[in-house]
């Protein structure tokens, strides 16, 4: 398979290429009183949260670029304090510039290179902004590519003489969250069209490394969805309701040929309709089943990834609040986990998960206007028994041999404490071994009871640098980020990959 070869058709086939963001200068510049707008609940050590950043770059590189690792270590050892991070920053001359765990902004600043695109993409931003001339001015007189990039993202221009530089639109603060600008689709992507305004310049960016660099050579293999051409006619109540937005931690290409879509706070049935219409209707996509799952649309659950992910072929992390069969045995013991609640009360902390399944048939059939949408219901109950059937009909996993591991290893109240710190956002590195956040101790006795190992992501290190393991060998493990400040952005480590290239499995 080529190099820059762009193909996913599993959440845990082995990784061998990605995109990342590391944190930018414009997170450490959110203020309190933009935290509902910019989607934060807190404000970041900004250095700090690089350090624990580069914990997660380290262990992707061990994986997927082993030979970038040797040569990070040896700038660490030859270099003290904050000179170490020279070689994790895009644009650094000491930056480890790998071509399989690639960042944005060193992607940004190579399509900046192509002088009709660079102008394309200053005059979107300003327009977008709403900039005046004379931004639009600087930021062409901008020569450096990496500077340019730089600014775009974070939104910060430098100004001669001041250390901080100035604002000449507002930061990204979450596009360390790349699983949600895009989505790999077998050998196709499916670019977000982000639920707010806070994320929107993300999405713009990220068409134009898509387009003029990703699939430059093949733009067919990009797909996009967008409001119907009679939106603009609708009153402003009217496009909340049916506003088009999609964002990638909604959407799993779960299997060869199947694929997973939320309907969330962020991802809208009018988006899954668009999907599944342009999906369907591309026979290159190769896509035949769709299975979406609405939950309900709350902010502590923002994607379906904030409520499970995929640990191996036959385990997943689930936040247990959506199970129908825990629920089930809560109602039976009249709501015992809850003892404190009365019946009224409790019966609103259960949340209800509905599951539809669409299948694509002949072309004809579509051509003609049917209803795809497949009866389930004899084997799906909920989103607990979904993602068993996965395991059994996708991955040939016999039913009692399906692992559920729940998020606080389902005792109240760790399980939506440890939820909301990104317990159920795990990436997988490959079937078995998964990287998450080193702050949720009840959910690693669920891993502990299911026989996977617990290393942090030092002690990781420490053994691949003795030997005494080898990322090849590695199996049924978890790894574990420091995450005092990278948690505070509310995203784990699934959120913080977009996957490029996988093994099938």
């Amino acid at each position: 398979m080529p190099q820059n070869a762009i193909h996913v058709t599993s959440e845990i086939g082995t990784l061998e290429r990605l995109i990342i963001h590391s944190p930018d200068g414009g997170i450490g510049k959110v203020v309190p009183s933009k935290f509902q707008e910019w989607l934060y609940d807190d404000t970041v050590y900004l250095d700090n949260m690089r350090r624990e950043y580069n914990e997660y770059i380290k262990v992707l590189l061990y994986f997927l670029d082993p030979e970038k690792i040797e040569y990070i270590r040896g700038f660490e050892r030859n270099h003290d304090g904050q000179k170490q991070m020279d070689c994790f920053i895009p644009g650094s001359p000491h930056y480890f510039n790998s071509d399989k765990v690639l960042d944005t902004q060193h992607l940004l600043a190579k399509v900046l290179e192509q002088d009709e695109v660079r102008t394309k993409i200053i005059s979107a931003v300003c327009a977008w902004e709403g900039c005046s001339f004379s931004t639009e001015k600087k930021l062409h007189a901008v020569e450096d590519t990496h500077e340019l990039a730089k600014v775009l993202i974070s939104g910060v221009m430098p100004v001669a003489g001041k250390k901080h530089g100035q604002f000449v639109f507002q930061p990204l603060p979450n596009f360390i969250f790349t699983r949600d600008i895009g989505i790999t689709l077998h050998n196709h992507l499916l670019l977000s069209n982000a639920a707010t305004a806070a994320r929107e310049r993300e999405s713009l960016l990220m068409k134009f490394i898509s387009y003029y660099h990703l699939f430059k050579n093949n733009q067919d293999g990009i797909i996009e969805i967008s409001e119907s051409s009679q939106f603009f006619l609708l009153n402003e109540e009217e496009q909340r309701n049916f506003k088009t937005s999609v964002e990638g931690g909604d959407v799993m290409m779960i299997s060869k040929g199947h694929l997973l879509i939320g309907i969330s706070e962020r991802t809208t049935a009018s988006a899954v309709n668009e999907i599944i219409h342009a999906i369907f209707k591309n026979s290159a996509v190769g896509i035949d089943k769709i299975t979406v799952i609405k939950i309900p649309r709350h902010r502590a659950q923002m994607h379906i990834d904030t409520v499970f992910t995929q640990v191996s072929c036959n385990t997943w992390v689930l936040f247990g609040k959506f199970s129908e069969l825990l629920n089930k045995v809560k109602n039976e013991n009249r709501y015992s986990y809850y003892h404190d609640l009365d019946d009224s009360d409790a019966k609103q902390t259960f949340e209800l998960v509905e599951v539809f399944r669409y299948q694509k048939a002949l072309t004809e059939a579509y051509d003609a206007g049917r209803n795809y949408q497949v009866d389930i219901s004899a084997k799906v109950t909920g989103l607990e028994s979904l993602l068993r059937n996965i395991s059994q009909e996708d991955f040939g996993i016999p039913g009692d041999e399906v692992k559920i591991i729940y998020s606080g290893n389902n005792v109240f109240p760790y399980d939506e404490r440890e939820q909301w710190t990104d317990s159920c956002n795990l990436l997988a590195l490959k079937d078995g071994v998964v990287v998450g956040y080193d702050r949720n101790p009840e959910t690693l006795k669920g891993f502990a009871a299911n026989g996977y190992n617990i290393l942090k992501a030092a002690e990781l290190f420490d053994l691949f640098d003795r030997k005494a393991l080898m990322p090849e060998t590695i199996k049924d493990t978890l790894i574990l980020l420091p995450s005092g400040e990278l948690s505070r952005a509310r995203g784990g480590a699934h959120c913080m990959s977009m996957p490029l290239l996988r093994k099938d499995f």
